[in-house]
């Protein structure tokens, strides 16, 4: 009896361990910008968003360049001008990363 009351403590412990790690991951907020592409750089972009305001953020390795059928497409194809709509994650406005870049007007 003693070992059945033991097993799923341990699986408790195991999941409040995985929790307290996973924790910092979850923290990120999701953000979507819609505009045009204001700068370009290997590891960097701007975005000139609707509302006015220009967002810089980071590009990554596995940062995706879709149409709008989200069909991937060569991230050469990213041009200042080109109208975009970037999903990023990041802890603020000041801290963005683009996880998908879709051109609108391809």
């Amino acid at each position: 009896m003693a070992g059945i009351i033991v097993l799923p403590m341990r699986y408790l412990v195991a999941l409040a361990l995985v929790a307290a790690l996973a924790g910092p991951v979850v923290a990120h907020e999701k953000f979507k910008f819609v505009g045009s592409v204001a700068a370009l750089s290997e590891d960097e972009i701007a975005i000139k968003a609707i509302d006015g305001a220009t967002y810089e953020m980071d590009l990554l390795d596995f940062t995706a360049v879709t149409d709008r059928n989200h069909k991937k497409i060569d991230r050469a194809l990213l041009r200042v001008g080109a109208k975009v709509v970037v999903l990023a994650l990041g802890h603020d406005m000041f801290d963005l990363e683009a996880y998908e870049i879709s051109l609108t007007d391809r």
